[in-house]
Formats: C-alpha cells, sequence, structure tokens
C-alpha cells in the first residue's frame, strides 16, 4: 500500500491474461495476511470446493512495512489447502516482499490453470506467462540454477504431482512451506515465478534508526544474529521435557550429535533476508559434492529424535533429499515417524521397512512417496489421511490435520495449534504460555489476543522472531512517523477484523471445532508440564469456542 493505491496483479492462467488493479478500498487492512484474507474472502463460492479445483485462487500479499522498517520480510500467501481442506496461510522471508515493492505491486492474484507447464515472470515492464516445458520434472535445485530474477519462487517434483504437502521454494533457502502450496502450483501446471523491479521503495522514516537500535539491543534476538538460532532449541528442549522422541513414545533424547555446535561443523554461512539486520539463516553444506541448505530446529527436530536419528550429518542429508523435491520436511518427518510405528506394531507392511534411526531406510522411502506406487500412493496423503486408512490414530501426531510442531511442552502448544487458524505453532504465544506455566483457565484468553495481534504483525510483514520488539505501541509509533495515525487499540481491532475474516474462510470451507481431535500420545507420554488429561484439552477447547 502507497500513496497511489493499493496495486494487485491479477494472473489468470486459463485465459493467459494479466493486468494490475488498483484496490485502495483493501487499505485498511494495511497488507500482507490482512490484505491476502481480504482478497481470499471474495472467492466465497470456489472455496467450497476441492482444494485442487483449477479455479482456486493463490494469494501473495506483501507486508506493509516493507521497505520502511526492519525485519519487515515476510509475504503472506492465502489458498485453500489440499492437506487439510480448510484455509491455508504461510509466510516466507528471502527477498521476495522487496522484489514485489521494486515491481510496483502490493499482491499477486492467480487464478485458473494452465494447460501446459508455465512460469510468471513480472517485472516493472509488466507480467508475461512464458512456458515453462524445459523446467517441468526439474529438481528445486535445478530450477534455481535456470531461472533469473531479484526473487525466485518454484517447485520441484513433490508439487508437480500434487502431494499435498509439497512446498513452495524461494530464493533457495526459505519456503511457503506448510499446508501444500505447492500442490496448488502443480494443479496449475505453474512451474515458476520471477520478480525483479527498480522501483524506488524506501520510505524515509526517522524513527527507523530507533527500531533498529531496539533490534540490536534485544537480548531475544541476540540468539539469531550472534548465536546459532533456533538449533539451540533442541538441547534446551531435551533439558526440560518436552522434546518429542520416537514418534513422541519418549519427552527426551540422546541428543549429543543433534545441538547447536553439531551442527555448526557443517556451518558454511549465515544469510540474512532482504530489509533484515538478523542473520538468522544458517546454510550447512556436508561436503564438496552436496548441495548447500539451510536448516532449523524444526527441521533438526522432525529428522532428528523424531525419527530416532542423532548424527546431524544424516539429518542434513534428509533435508537435502526432500529440499530436492520440494517437500515440507515437518509433514513429512511427522508422516515418518508415524509410518515407523504403524510397521513395528504391524499395522503398515512396506517393501523398504521403516525403523527408528534408519537413515538409509527414510531416504528410499521418501524417493517411494514421490514415486507413489502400490501403498505409497496411500502415505502420501499425509499422516492423518495415511492413519484413516490404516489405523494408528492414537499415535499419529497431527493437530487440526497438520503436523505437530517440535514442543510437548503442555495444554497451551496443543491447545494452540489445535484451534491456530493455519493449525500452527506460530498462530499464537502458546509455546510461550506453558513456559510460563499460565492457568488453564487463562490460557484460552491469551491464546485468542495474542493471535489477534499476531494477524496484524503479518500484515505488516513483520517477522515473528522480532515479536519481542514489535508490540503495538512500537507499531502504532511506527506508523505515525510516516502520517499514519493509528492507537493501539485500532491496530488490535484491525488485527480482530482480519482474525474474524479467516474465521468466516475456515467455516466456508467445512471447519468445524467439533471436529477437532487430540491424539491419545498427548496423553500418553509426559510432557514438559507433566502427564496431560484429556479432560483438561475438552474444557479448553469449550471455553475457546464459547469465547468466539
Amino acid at each position: 500500500m502507497g500513496a497511489d493505491g493499493v496495486k494487485v496483479a491479477y494472473i489468470d492462467l486459463s485465459k493467459e491474461k494479466a493486468e494490475v488493479r488498483d484496490r485502495s478500498d483493501l487499505s485498511r487492512y494495511f497488507g500482507g495476511a490482512g490484505v491476502a484474507f481480504k482478497l481470499l474472502s471474495e472467492y466465497e463460492e470456489v472455496l467450497r470446493e476441492d482444494a485442487l479445483h483449477p479455479e482456486q485462487p493463490i494469494i501473495f500479499s506483501k507486508g506493509f512495512f516493507t521497505g520502511i522498517y526492519p525485519c519487515a520480510t515476510k509475504v503472506a500467501a492465502a489458498f485453500k489447502s489440499p492437506l487439510t481442506g480448510e484455509l491455508g496461510e504461510s509466510h516466507a522471508g528471502g527477498n521476495l516482499s522487496y522484489a514485489m515493492a521494486s515491481a510496483g505491486l502490493d499482491a499477486i492474484v492467480i487464478e485458473g490453470a494452465s494447460e501446459t507447464p508455465v512460469r510468471i515472470r513480472i517485472d516493472e515492464s509488466g507480467i508475461e506467462i512464458k512456458e515453462a516445458d524445459k523446467l517441468w520434472g526439474l529438481s528445486c535445485f535445478e530450477v534455481e540454477n535456470m531461472l533469473d530474477g531479484r526473487s525466485k519462487l518454484y517447485i520441484g517434483e513433490a508439487g508437480e504431482i500434487q502431494i499435498p504437502f509439497a512446498c513452495v521454494t524461494v530464493d533457495i533457502y526459505r519456503h511457503f512451506g506448510r499446508l501444500g502450496l505447492g500442490a496448488l502450483f502443480g494443479s496449475k501446471g505453474l512451474k515458476a515465478i520471477t520478480i525483479s523491479g527498480k522501483k524506488r521503495i524506501r520510505v524515509k522514516s526517522s524513527y527507523y534508526q530507533e527500531i533498529l537500535k531496539r533490534i540490536k539491543e534485544d537480548n531475544d534476538l541476540k540468539k539469531y544474529s550472534e548465536g546459532y538460532g533456533t538449533s539451540e532449541n533442541t538441547a534446551m528442549m531435551n533439558e526440560v521435557g518436552g522434546l518429542p522422541a520416537e514418534n513422541l513414545q519418549a519427552n527426551r533424547f540422546d541428543v549429543e550429535g543433534i545441538t547447536e555446535d553439531a551442527f555448526a561443523k557443517f556451518l558454511v554461512e549465515k544469510k540474512t533476508c532482504s530489509g533484515c539486520p538478523i542473520r538468522c539463516i544458517n546454510v550447512a553444506k556436508r561436503d564438496a559434492d552436496s548441495p548447500k541448505i539451510a536448516y532449523d530446529y524444526e527441521l533438526i527436530y522432525s529428522f532428528g529424535p523424531l525419527l530416532g536419528i542423532g548424527k546431524a550429518e544424516e539429518i542434513l542429508e534428509l533435508v537435502e533429499r526432500v529440499e530436492r523435491y520440494g517437500l515440507d520436511a515437518m509433514a513429512i518427518g511427522n508422516l515418518l515417524a508415524w509410518a515407523t510405528e504403524a510397521c513395528e506394531k504391524e499395522m503398515l507392511g512396506l517393501p523398504v521397512p521403516l525403523k527408528f534411526g534408519a537413515t538409509e531406510n527414510y531416504l528410499k522411502t521418501i524417493d517411494k512417496l514421490v514415486e507413489g506406487e502400490g501403498i505409497y500412493k496411500d502415505l502420501r496423503k499425509g499422516t492423518e489421511e495415511a492413519a484413516a486408512i490404516y489405523g494408528g490414530k492414537d499415535f499419529a501426531l497431527t493437530l487440526g490435520k497438520n503436523a505437530m510442531a517440535g514442543y510437548h511442552t503442555g495444554y497451551a502448544l496443543i491447545l494452540g495449534q489445535a484451534v491456530g487458524q493455519r493449525h500452527s505453532h506460530m498462530d499464537n504465544n502458546a509455546w510461550f504460555l506453558d513456559f510460563e506455566k499460565y492457568p488453564s483457565e487463562e490460557v484460552v484468553d491469551e491464546l485468542i489476543s495474542d493471535e489477534k495481534k499476531r494477524c496484524l504483525m503479518n500484515s505488516m510483514g513483520l517477522c515473528l522472531f522480532a515479536i519481542s520488539v514489535y508490540d503495538l505501541k512500537t507499531i502504532s509509533e511506527g506508523l505515525n512517523a510516516i502520517g499514519i495515525d493509528k492507537s493501539e487499540e485500532e491496530l488490535f481491532e484491525i488485527g480482530g477484523e482480519i482474525f474474524e475474516i479467516k474465521q468466516e474462510i475456515k467455516c466456508t470451507c467445512g471447519f468445524e471445532y467439533e471436529k477437532l481431535s487430540f491424539p491419545e500420545r498427548l496423553f500418553e507420554t509426559e510432557s514438559m508440564n507433566g502427564f496431560l488429561n484429556r479432560e483438561t484439552v475438552d474444557k479448553m477447547l469449550k471455553r475457546y469456542v464459547e469465547r468466539m
């Protein structure tokens, strides 16, 4: 959103047409998640259809603070998820937000589907839909090397064959990872998008230096800028007894070989997203012949303790494999963990037998999932669907059909991910509430309040790592410095409106709180805060529904 309105590019792949429209009517929602979901809400009829229906839209919207303040690196993607069948939301950094701004765009809406592989090229001169036959079938690593542009988005083979947890890779090291956006690209025949531009995007603000100073001095952020980032969580979660191991059959694991120091042996550089002073992207390389990949706690958890693997090099090899295909690491780690236990219980017979800690067989299984023959065609539907077919729902670690995050901390985390509007641990501050030992009766109100604030932050395009700096007061002062008068109360109200828009989309897609389920394993294995009981969760869920 700028002085010349909200510029939205509408690209119709069926008609091979593109145009840019001024949608100044959306300016109340600033940008990012607010604009993205307000746009998605305009497709009410098709949202009732299958997630891979040709007319399902894909929407990208850059954050309002892009180019104005530091750490405003994110672009929000809004879509119907092929994994959950409801609201799909993902956020990616890299160069994308700055590239969209430099091309003069605030948002992009992609409609329709192409009968042949295509790619979209966007720059200040216009929008082109170009053939992509030579790119189709190539890995993410190969496509990256064949594209030009300030920012590059692309899918691998997993997206082409519409695996419901396929991701979209952004600028090598970032992703629209959760909930299957890559499958939507594949269903539309869309292999890649490149965006460049020369438009000057920085808005001078006297408040910029003040926020930058706060960011550099913030102790929470020093973990990323001066340390090894979230990879430090592995040892910490293990120490407190909240680390899901071997499909959450235990809450601790031998982490000596997968600590931040173990991974640091393979660290070759630390990178940052455009417009961010924090170098939080840890880039590793196993050996001279392996590709460079980024790693963080969620990947370490998904391919390490969850699968019984305790060697950093083996985890990195698994990350390389899913990066090549363009798969969401958390989803496939979750699926492999469930399948391993199902094999051990003789509920599942696989040509390649699975055993916790057997890395080579996990690598082979990932290949076979992409090939999709026989039983693997069922497995690649995701953990929730596979468990519905073969049994074992009591140890299928999904919340709202999405893979559980790597934190078995307590009631707030499992409820927060289940009711969060995209079923992500990043929807709200649940993890914090468990660490602070909030009483269960207070957790619900805190979850709702915090998610509304995050809706506002996600509209500004702010990285949630910087949440300790960007409170509503700081955002209000930042807006005031560029001539926009919004009080903290008004901003929270707008966050609440965005929250309601997302809730309406979920309901349109068929979501019902009454259908939420919690796997028995969550209550069988001790959490960081002791053993949990289902009755308490049920009471908290009831309270949440009453507050909605």
